[in-house]
Parts: C-alpha cells; structure tokens; sequence
C-alpha cells in the first residue's frame, strides 16, 4: 500500500475521492462513536460502495442525543434501542445489509458517551482485528464531542497494537474544532437530497435539531458540506471532507 493511493500528493493539495482510482478489494470500515456519523459522510460511503468496495459499520450503542419530549417516558436503554432502529432505518435506505453492521457494547459515560476505557480498547481492537480494513471511516477527534476524541484514541492504539498497515480517513462535521483536507467528495443537488432523506432516518436527531436550532439535521450536515465546498473553492455546491492518518504503512 502506498501513501500516494489515498491523496497525499508532493503538494499536499486536496484531492478528489473519485480521482483516487481506489481498487473496489480494499476494505472500508466505518467506525462510528454514534449513531448518524455514517450519515454524516453517506455521499462518500454510496460512492465506494458503487465503487465496489466491500464495507462494514460498527456502531457505539448510545441513548444521548435523544429528548425526553421524544418518547416521553422513555429509560435510556429504549432511547439506544431506538437510535439502534433508526440507523438499521438509514442502513436499509443506503443499501447495505443488515450484516454488515455491528452495535458495539462499550461502556459509556454518566453523558452516556462512550469513554476511553481499557474494555472498550479491547473491543475496539478485536473488532478491527475481525474486520481487517484496509481504510477506516470515523469522525476526526480534534472535536469538541468527547465520544469522537475517545474513539480517535482507542482506534490509534489498536493499529499500534495490530501492526497492520492502515488508513483512516478523519471527517468533517459540525462539531470538528480544525483539520486538513486532504480529500474530498464533491457532489451536487441531486446527491444532497439523497442525503438529505439519509439524514432525516434518524429522526430523534432532527425533531431535535429543529426544536433547539431552528433547523433540522439535514441542513446542519448540508452547511458543513456547503462550507467545505467554499473553502475549497470547489464548483460543486457541496463537499465532504478527510484529513488522513497512516498507521504501519511500509
């Protein structure tokens, strides 16, 4: 495997994911500290899929995130059980089987956030271990969401524990505090109202986006891609965003 596969270039310019010409064998993994974070990056995840590239989800079982006024009445086992039925929801619109994702058990916080725990390294390691990816997807951990730091954590220590050559490709969302580009995925109308309706399976998330924001998930997602796009100066309207990270590459 060689750096330059993944949009490293002696420039360090940003590169286009489809420009990448990436093999449909290599492995994708998303790592997701919650449910939604696949979403998050769906126009980039739908373009490796119909790249042909084989991908599996695992997902850290969570209730935050999801109002009282929601399901009044609710523990907070069956507000993670009904995020739990909302990304099976999102992963059934996108087109992946039901196999291929996994809600990981981690401990959490008293925020009900998973946390950087000597348990939850180990599941992380065996998870990947079992899954052999060849390029993980996750949410950066420059970010000021403690559950995105905690898995950036764990993740880097079970690729130095494995020894495995990989890559990680660290998103972009609204919580991100700063990071480079070095990839992105531009797209257009078209492809934002795919995700648009892929954000909206998550529903707790946008009934209470609109009810604290003004506005629903969707567009929250879409203004970071629409930013990104800016700041890229990209003539798509919309962009998702990588900074990556190697581990063991020879």
């Amino acid at each position: 495997m060689r750096a330059n596969l993944y949009g490293l270039t002696a420039t360090g310019r940003p590169r286009d994911i489809p420009a990448l010409a990436l093999p449909g064998e290599r492995r994708i993994l998303m790592l997701a500290p919650h449910p939604d974070d696949f979403d998050a990056v769906g126009v980039t995840l739908r373009f490796l899929h119909k790249n042909g590239n084989p991908i599996a989800v695992g997902v850290a079982r969570t209730g935050s995130g999801v109002e009282d006024v929601y399901c009044p009445g609710s523990t907070l086992a069956q507000k993670a059980d009904l995020r739990e039925r909302e990304q099976r929801r999102s992963l059934q619109f996108f087109g992946l089987s039901d196999e291929s994702l996994t809600f990981l058990r981690l401990t959490n916080d008293a925020e009900d956030q998973m946390d950087d725990s000597a348990a939850n390294a180990a599941a992380i390691e065996a998870f990947v271990a079992a899954r052999a990816p060849d390029i993980v997807l996750m949410p950066h951990g420059n970010d000021t969401n403690s559950a995105h730091r905690a898995m950036n954590a764990l993740l880097a220590q079970a690729a130095g524990r494995l020894g495995r050559p990989l890559v990680v490709w660290l998103n972009r969302d609204p919580k991100t505090v700063a990071m480079r580009a070095d990839l992105y995925m531009p797209f257009g109308q078209e492809d934002a109202e795919w995700k648009g309706a892929l954000l909206r399976c998550h529903d707790s998330q946008h009934q209470r986006n609109l009810r604290s924001r003004g506005r629903g998930f969707d567009e929250r997602i879409l203004e970071v891609n629409r930013a990104i796009a800016r700041d890229l100066s990209l003539p798509e309207e919309y962009a998702e965003a990588f900074e990556i990270r190697h581990y063991n590459l020879v």
